[in-house]
């Protein structure tokens, strides 16, 4: 049909509807995935780790 006069059916619009909340939900989520990653590597950059008690932790010798 090379030129479609009438308005499409209404049950093809209805089977769209799932596929169009599906993909909503897909973007939402990626979207607050996305926020709560930037979250927690935010808070990880915070947080400072002292080197020197590490480094004062008893190494072994090695000489006698």
């Amino acid at each position: 049909m090379a030129l479609q006069i009438l308005p499409p059916d209404a049950h093809e619009t209805i089977a769209n509807s799932p596929i169009d909340n599906q993909l909503i939900f897909v973007i939402l989520g990626l979207a607050i995935g996305t926020i709560v990653i930037l979250q927690v590597a935010k808070y990880l950059n915070h947080l400072k780790i002292n080197k020197t008690t590490i480094s004062k932790v008893e190494k072994p010798s090695y000489t006698s």
